[in-house]
């Protein structure tokens, strides 16, 4: 990485994150463990073939993952219903005009004046579904589908180059909620905890075999049980699927790609 995208990578998570956020950043690099960044690592991967895609981000907090495709002049089309952290959000990029903020939440079906849950613990727990005790009902929120929001944009025949999902235990329900019989991401990364999604209906292993049944070949970054919600949490491996998760209590994301040279790279990138 270049001095100078060190540098925007320093600024951006000052700017969306605080002092609190380059701490924890910085005692990240003291402890010397590894801790990739699975949105930086897309970027990357996408970055060598497309200069200006489009990218979705649902579930978009405070901005970490979208940061790099904004600096890069992406039209970035960003969901956050929680009112706090679309609030980061906004200050932090909602002056580009390449960033288009959407409050709602997204799932498999339209619905509004629907129950979001914040928790104390941490800002990046808060969602449609209260699976810490310390979870409360903090707003009502309106549920669209990316279907649905891509007629209203008119982005029904635009390619969607990379689809990023992080709606703690609705990933999902969010690709289920995709008009796949008119298109088909490029990329796509979204999370997994089964501790979250069981409860839920559906495991790892559900939200895997949904992507290949649509053709994805996915690479999987495995992290260690959180510990804590809201601190620093520790990676174990990448591996490709089909696999079974080495500890069947870990969390992760999937990366879920099509193309088969968008996939080399992402093994090349992923080993390095």
């Amino acid at each position: 990485m270049s001095l100078t995208h060190k540098s925007k990578t320093a600024f951006t998570i000052l700017k969306t994150q605080g002092v609190s956020g380059v701490v924890k950043v910085l005692k990240a690099k003291l402890d010397s463990a590894y801790r990739p960044d699975e949105a930086e690592i897309a970027f990357e991967v996408l970055s060598k073939t497309i200069n200006k895609g489009i990218m979705i981000d649902v579930g978009a907090h405070h901005g970490g993952s979208l940061a790099p495709f904004a600096q890069a002049g992406w039209q970035v089309y960003a969901f956050e219903p929680d009112s706090g952290n679309r609030a980061i959000l906004t200050n932090s990029f909602g002056n580009l005009p390449n960033i288009h903020i959407d409050d709602r939440a997204v799932s498999d079906h339209l619905e509004d004046e629907v129950t979001f849950y914040k928790s104390a613990e941490s800002t990046g727990v808060r969602g449609l579904c209260a699976f810490l005790p310390s979870h409360k009902a903090a707003e009502k929120v309106s549920v669209t589908t990316l279907q649905r929001f891509l007629v209203e944009q008119k982005l029904e025949k635009q390619e969607i180059d990379f689809l990023k999902i992080d709606t703690e235990g609705f990933d999902l329900m969010v690709l289920k909620g995709f008009p796949w019989n008119e298109k088909q991401p490029r990329m796509i990364l979204c999370e997994f905890e089964d501790s979250k999604t069981m409860p839920l209906g559906y495991s790892f292993q559900d939200l895997a075999a949904f992507l290949v049944e649509r053709g994805y070949k996915l690479v999987i970054s495995e992290w260690y049980p959180v510990k804590r919600y809201g601190g620093l949490h520790d990676w174990k491996r990448f591996t490709t699927y089909p696999c079974t998760l080495e500890d069947p209590t870990a969390w992760g994301n999937i990366f879920a790609v099509k193309d088969d040279n968008l996939y080399q790279r992402l093994l090349e990138v992923s080993n390095n």
